[in-house]
């Protein structure tokens, strides 16, 4: 077998999602398609300092201070006119602010470059348009819906999450050979499956109890203080685990409230056992980060989501339900309505634990590579 040669891994780390699909990539590329050379970087690392700074910043202002501006942005972005336009701006903006990138591409030619965000591709297809660069862009999509900023004419190949998502790509223009529905990459710790009893046994859980996790997202962003109060009015034996990613201010209200709050409930910050933590769950309650959504179907966990970022949260949203995969609580009074049906219904919590683990696409990116070496000619 042909290695690969020199393999670019690129994300944006403007969200988490991105930059652990591109982590998960990495990972597997090291250990099981290895490459005489592989990088992963983050394109705003090779950006002026305001576009490094500014580039996530706005996004975080904008989805926890004006969301239904950046909803309204989205679908109006999305639009096929307006895309066209904001096409022509994005493109000036980001060779002005990436030159560091467009160098670094250009001088290192790589074989190869596997994107997890849609700012590389609008570079990187510059780049092949203007300046004849020959390499292959592959992206995946990290959401259950394709945005219109997801298509550029410089893209070879597009990993979607789904097959139901091959008509919305090729409305855009996409070719039908271009698109492998693949899924989401993700870490493949995700597609081990553990004894659950024994995971609650080592993560010192109750081995009977009802269990539900509670996933804030890496940001750490919402307000979890009225979900738990809520949720410690149900009737019976259950048990809470709250992550609070690197939300320090959030995790010490946490520990705080919980104190007056009758259930047995766990508080942690940054995890990086979240696949155990699954493995120990009955439900999950999150917001819909099409990473988190992914993870919950490799782990045949159900989802209550709460609190999606209008756009492409509210489409992940919509994709779990719809496959009967999960629920959507629209407050905390309503989440806990769900998990006190689920608790009783057995049967209906089992029919969301066996359609969310059909959707699951465990070692998308074991597929991935595989895919990628294929079309580069250089599989066994």
């Amino acid at each position: 077998m042909d290695f690969l040669k020199k393999v670019l891994i690129v994300y944006a780390n403007s969200g988490a999602g991105h930059r652990r699909a591109a982590e998960a990539l990495y990972k597997v590329a090291v250990e099981h398609h290895p490459a005489e050379e592989i990088q992963l970087l983050d394109i705003l690392d090779y950006s002026t300092p305001i576009f490094k700074k500014s580039y996530p910043d706005t996004y975080m202002f904008m989805i926890n201070k004006c969301p239904w501006f950046w909803a309204f942005s989205y679908h109006f972005l999305d639009l096929p006119l307006i895309d066209r336009i904001g096409r022509l701006f994005r493109r000036a903006t980001n060779s002005k602010h990436c030159k560091p990138f467009e160098q670094l591409v250009m001088s290192e030619q790589p074989e190869v470059i596997v994107t997890t965000h849609f700012l590389p591709n609008e570079v990187v297809g510059r780049l092949k348009r203007k300046h004849g660069l020959t390499t292959t862009l592959i992206t995946c999509i990290t959401d259950y819906y394709p945005h219109a900023f997801w298509r550029n004419q410089g893209i070879d190949l597009y990993v979607t999450p789904h097959e139901s998502l091959a008509p919305r790509l090729q409305k855009l223009g996409v070719k039908k050979d271009q698109i492998y529905p693949l899924g989401i990459p993700i870490d493949p710790i995700f597609s081990v499956n553990q004894d659950q009893a024994q995971v609650r046994k080592k993560l010192g859980l109750d081995l009977n109890q009802f269990t539900i996790l509670i996933a804030s997202g890496g940001f750490g962003i919402g307000s979890f203080e009225e979900l738990l109060f809520e949720l410690d009015k149900i009737e019976g034996q259950l048990q809470i685990l709250v992550v609070c990613g690197k939300n320090q201010k959030l995790e010490d209200e946490l520990k705080e409230a919980v104190k007056r709050l009758k259930k047995n409930i766990k508080v942690y910050g940054y995890v990086q056992n979240m696949h155990e933590l699954m493995e120990a769950s009955d439900i999950l309650i999150s917001k819909s980060g099409g990473l988190t959504v992914t993870e919950a179907m490799a782990k045949g966990l159900p989802l209550i989501v709460t609190n999606p970022i209008p756009g492409q949260e509210s489409s992940n949203c919509n994709f779990v339900v719809q496959n009967n995969a999960g629920k959507k609580a629209d407050n905390p009074q309503q989440a806990r309505s769900w998990i006190t049906e689920l608790q009783k219904n057995h049967s209906g919590l089992n029919t969301l634990k066996s359609n969310i683990k059909q959707l699951g696409r465990p070692n998308s990116a074991h597929n991935i590579w595989e895919v990628v070496e294929k079309y580069l000619g250089k599989e066994d």
